[in-house]
């Protein structure tokens, strides 16, 4: 039986939080144990993934870290990250917010606007977490260094420093992704969680200049990409299982629905292409299997070809026509759905946490 990567993440994270609010050095050699056990398993398995996703109680400063250092991993897979380096993506992200400890409690819960002076507290515990992890050492100064740059953005509208484009590390551009994504996906006291093609959607409507497109696509492809074999819910009252997917239309695969699943009243046809039907989606993931072996990478030992240009990423025809379509796949959808069956409860999200 495997470990419970999740829980030992979450139990670990709790000891470092205690021990930098007491003030204390810290010792992330079991942290890095954890980061390699969750790169590993999620090269076989999303249920890491699910269970992020499915929103579970908790601290939420401590389940924010163990979130983004899963949701990290994964999009890291999908940018080809192989071995060290992706295990290094996944101890970044799960120790990205550690300088929230450092910072009043009464501030890391407040709810409510926060005022200019609260607000330029809390953009810099970046720069308590980098002093922490830097104390570890010249053997972590990368990681100190992402930590530092997790809040930064592309067009230079981050924090601490206003960091633009290439000048922020890209584990950092990746964390930062994930931060904002958890973020909606996960309960507020003032709003509800979104779905995570919800999520999607408002990333891509707020957030398409903050982060290099190629970083953007994986999260497409990697977290809003139904598994073959995915069981799914529709907004209809179906459950149906994903049967094929639609390479242009990520959120809108193929399914087929389950007998007897839905109300009266609900979809008639065994086998349904979203993509094809607007006026129907799925609201919630009732269990993803293991990734395919065919959605895997074919190789970890390709060096990852990065644009050396502040001007942003390169890409092929088939990488541009996805991003693009995405926007046209949104207000299509949002226009149908509207129209024939109502916005979906609770409508957009307007807030977007980072």
């Amino acid at each position: 039986m495997s470990p419970d990567w999740y829980q030992l993440a979450t139990e670990e994270l709790l000891k470092i939080g205690d021990t930098i609010r007491g003030q204390q050095p810290i010792n992330i050699t079991e942290l890095e144990w954890i980061s390699r056990g969750i790169a590993a398993s999620l090269l076989t398995s999303d249920d890491l993934v699910v269970k992020a996703l499915s929103a579970p109680p908790g601290n939420p400063v401590i389940t924010n870290l163990v979130h983004v250092g899963i949701l990290s991993s994964k999009l890291g897979i999908g940018l080809n990250f192989a071995g060290d380096e992706l295990e290094q993506l996944t101890l970044a992200g799960l120790l990205h917010d550690i300088g929230i400890f450092t910072l009043p409690a009464a501030l890391v819960s407040q709810s409510g606007k926060l005022s200019a002076r609260e607000r330029t507290v809390l953009e810099q515990h970046p720069i308590a977490g980098h002093d922490i992890v830097a104390r570890l050492g010249p053997r972590y100064e990368w990681l100190a260094l992402v930590i530092q740059q997790a809040h930064e953005r592309w067009a230079g509208q981050g924090y601490p420093l206003r960091l633009r484009g290439r000048a922020i590390h890209e584990f950092a551009h990746v964390i930062g992704l994930c931060d904002i994504f958890d973020a909606l996906v996960s309960h507020r006291p003032y709003r509800r969680r979104l779905l995570p093609h919800e999520a999607i959607y408002e990333l891509f409507q707020n957030e398409r200049a903050s982060f290099p497109r190629e970083i953007l696509k994986a999260l497409v492809e990697q977290l809003s990409v139904y598994p073959l074999g995915t069981r799914v819910r529709l907004n209809t009252g179906e459950n149906a299982r994903v049967i094929r997917l639609n390479a242009r239309y990520p959120l809108r695969p193929v399914v087929e629905l389950e007998p007897g699943s839905g109300a009266m009243g609900g979809l008639a046809s065994a086998v349904l292409d979203l993509a094809q039907t607007p006026a129907a989606y799925i609201t919630d993931t009732l269990k993803a299997p293991a990734a395919p072996a065919e959605l895997r990478p074919e190789s970890w030992s390709d060096p990852k070809q990065i644009p050396k240009d502040d001007k942003g990423p390169a890409y092929s025809n088939e990488f541009s026509s996805l991003l693009d379509s995405l926007d046209q796949i949104a207000s299509t959808i949002q226009e149908a759905v509207d129209s024939h069956m109502g916005s979906p409860p609770g409508g957009r999200a307007n807030d977007i946490l980072s």
